[in-house]
C-alpha cells in the first residue's frame, strides 16, 4: 500500500493537499513529533508544510531524522517565492536558478529559507535522498487564504511613493496540485508555483475598483504591519514592505513543463479571495476619510522624526 506521510502547518492548506494526495497515494497520514517513527515506517514521501513565522528549525530537523531513520527517502518541501527576496534588481519573472535572498526584516521568508537549507542538508547525508522544493507564490482563495496571500490582499491598496511592483496570486487548489504532480517525479529539483503571468500595477488598480490606493510618503515598515494586521484580524506575518515595493513574481515554465497545468489566474484569485475585506463595507466618504487619515498620519511621523533630529543635534552642539 502507498503511502505518504503529511506535515507541518495545519488548517485549510494541508486539508486541499491531503485531498490532493489521495488521488495519488493509497493511505495519507498526517504524523505527529509523538507517533511519526511509527507511522513512516510505511512512508514512501513526506510533504512538509514550512508555512510558519516560526524561526525555530528543530521540528522540522526533528521530523527528518524520524524519516531517515525509516529509511523514508522523499520529501517534498512546501516553502515560499518569498526567498528569493523582494529586491529592485530583481528579474520579472524570477526563474528557479535565481539567488536565494530572502529579506532580512521579514521573519517569514527568513524561516522559508532556513527550512530549503535544512532539507537540502538532511539529503546531502544520503545519495539515495530526493528533495523537492515548492516556492509559491501568496496563496489565496474564496474565505481561505495563506498568511502570505491574506497580508498582501489587504496591503494592496498601500503603496510607498511611486513603488507599483507587479503580483501574483496562485489560488489554493492550484498548489495542491502541484504537489500532487511533484510526488510523482522520481527526481530532485526547486519548482516555483504561480499562475501564468502577473497583476501589473494599473490591473491591480482595476481589481481594486472604487477603493483609493493610499499613498504612504515614506517606508514606514512598522505602520504597514500594523495597517495589514488590522485588516486580516489577527497576528500577521510582519516586514512586508520590500514585499509591497519591489518585484518578486516568479516563472512556472519548470513545473508546467512535469505536467502541471494552473487552473486559475491572478486576476480570478485576486477577485475571488478579496471579496468581504473590511473595504467592501465602507462607503465613499469612509474610505476618503481613511486615506486622508494615514496620509496625515504618515505626515506627521514625518514632521515627528524631523522634530527629535533636530533636538539631538541641539544637545550635542550645547555639550
Amino acid at each position: 500500500m502507498a503511502t505518504v506521510a503529511v506535515s507541518g502547518a495545519q488548517g485549510a492548506l494541508r486539508t486541499r493537499i491531503s485531498e490532493a494526495l489521495e488521488q495519488v497515494f493509497d493511505r495519507v497520514i498526517s504524523p505527529t513529533l509523538a507517533d511519526e517513527e511509527v507511522s513512516f515506517h510505511h512512508a514512501e514521501w513526506v510533504v512538509h508544510l514550512a508555512f510558519s513565522d516560526d524561526s525555530d528549525q528543530r521540528e522540522l530537523i526533528g521530523l527528518l531524522d524520524a524519516a531517515g531513520t525509516c529509511e523514508v527517502s522523499r520529501l517534498v518541501l512546501v516553502s515560499s517565492a518569498m526567498v528569493y527576496g523582494a529586491w529592485p534588481n530583481n528579474a520579472v519573472p524570477l526563474s528557479e536558478d535565481a539567488t536565494v535572498r530572502p529579506n532580512p526584516e521579514s521573519a517569514f521568508a527568513v524561516h522559508q529559507a532556513d527550512a530549503e537549507r535544512t532539507a537540502l542538508e538532511w539529503a546531502d547525508r544520503d545519495p539515495q535522498r530526493q528533495v523537492i522544493i515548492l516556492r509559491p507564490t501568496a496563496v489565496a482563495s474564496p474565505g481561505v487564504a495563506g498568511l502570505i496571500g491574506e497580508a498582501m490582499l489587504a496591503a494592496a491598496p498601500i503603496r510607498t511613493r511611486r513603488d507599483d511592483p507587479p503580483q501574483q496570486f496562485v489560488h489554493l487548489d492550484d498548489l495542491a496540485t502541484a504537489v500532487a504532480t511533484v510526488v510523482q517525479l522520481n527526481e530532485s529539483g526547486v519548482f516555483n508555483v504561480a499562475p501564468d503571468g502577473w497583476l501589473t500595477a494599473r490591473e491591480v488598480r482595476e481589481l481594486l475598483g472604487a477603493r483609493p490606493i493610499i499613498r504612504v510618503p515614506i517606508p514606514l515598515p512598522g505602520r504597514l504591519d500594523r495597517y495589514v494586521a488590522r485588516r486580516v484580524g489577527h497576528q500577521a506575518p510582519k516586514g512586508l514592505l520590500p514585499y509591497t515595493r519591489y518585484p518578486w513574481v516568479v516563472a512556472n515554465d519548470r513545473l508546467r513543463a512535469v505536467g502541471w497545468v494552473p487552473r486559475y489566474g491572478n486576476d480570478q484569485v485576486f477577485v475571488a479571495a478579496d471579496a468581504g475585506m473590511p473595504w467592501d463595507s465602507m462607503n465613499a466618504k469612509q474610505r476618503q476619510y481613511l486615506s486622508l487619515f494615514v496620509g496625515t498620519s504618515s505626515l506627521l511621523g514625518l514632521l515627528y522624526a524631523a522634530i527629535s533630529w533636530l533636538r539631538r543635534v541641539a544637545l550635542r552642539d550645547d555639550s
